[in-house]
């Protein structure tokens, strides 16, 4: 089974509420994955991950990282279709100098893109990627439509932009949350990862991704909430179709909801 790594061309850029400040040009690492068996739709599969600096060659361990949103690693990954989005934290193993390891379950027997997003001890951002092939399945092209309303969990989402988007050009979104049995504005968010929410996008050629956050101050107590509005900013790199996932917690249960946008040269 081989994971090939990211065309060299990808972007990956963060906006919004920034995590630290994002490193531009050639990657200054590189990501290796090694599963522990065949992968199978549905099932969790053990996977090792090595983090490599190349400016030494040494494999990165929690010492060459910063803690970011409450975790020293976290991976974003995305089929070809843009419609299994996953958001994992890899757990360091000790007993294995280098190795890090998570657990992943596919919905479809296809190629993954997994990105690893690194913040280092000096507040240095980085996104690589790599490939992880869960089965030979084709993906099928991305739908375009855009779709800025979506329900799930009790609640419904409506997004939408202070102006179109259009490469290059930054633009304001909001996320307006309401009870899906009464209609009446949803200020129940629970704070997830050291956030009221998580906003991730992904260029429909597969090869952007967009990590932001919620303006405005981070909650500090597990005890504050937020809502009924998450507003973030975000600046698209490429034109045409943009899937954006809000990664929120209510009600004690994690959500992902998936949105469709146009970016317009």
């Amino acid at each position: 089974m081989s994971e090939n790594a990211a065309a060299a061309g990808d972007h990956m850029a963060m906006g919004g509420q920034a995590m630290g400040k994002e490193r531009k040009g050639a990657p200054s690492m590189s990501l290796a994955l090694k599963p522990a068996g065949p992968f199978a739709v549905g099932r969790s599969q053990a996977v090792a991950l090595m983090l490599t600096d190349l400016a030494t060659g040494k494999s990165m361990g929690p010492d060459d990282m910063a803690v970011a949103h409450t975790k020293k690693l976290h991976l974003l990954i995305i089929d070809g279709s843009l419609s299994d989005y996953q958001h994992i934290h890899p757990q360091y193993d000790p007993s294995k100098p280098g190795t890090w390891r998570f657990d992943f379950a596919p919905r479809f027997g296809r190629t993954y893109k997994v990105w690893a997003d690194v913040t280092r001890p000096n507040g240095g951002q980085e996104y690589v990627g790599t490939e992880m092939v869960a089965g030979d399945q084709p993906a099928p092209k991305p739908s375009s439509a855009v779709a800025t309303k979506a329900a799930a969990d009790g609640l419904i989402f409506s997004l939408s932009f202070s102006g179109p988007l259009k490469v290059g050009q930054g633009a304001q979104g909001s996320i307006a949350i309401a009870d899906g049995k009464t209609g009446q504005p949803f200020a129940g968010l629970q704070p997830i990862m050291g956030a009221f929410g998580h906003i991730v996008a992904f260029a429909g050629n597969w090869n952007s991704i967009e990590h932001v956050h919620p303006l405005g101050a981070e909650p500090t107590l597990e005890t504050e909430r937020g809502g009924p509005v998450i507003r973030f900013h975000i600046k698209p790199e490429q034109a045409g179709t943009l899937k954006l996932f809000a990664q929120i917690r209510a009600n004690g249960r994690e959500t992902i909801v998936p949105f469709t946008l146009t970016v317009q040269r």
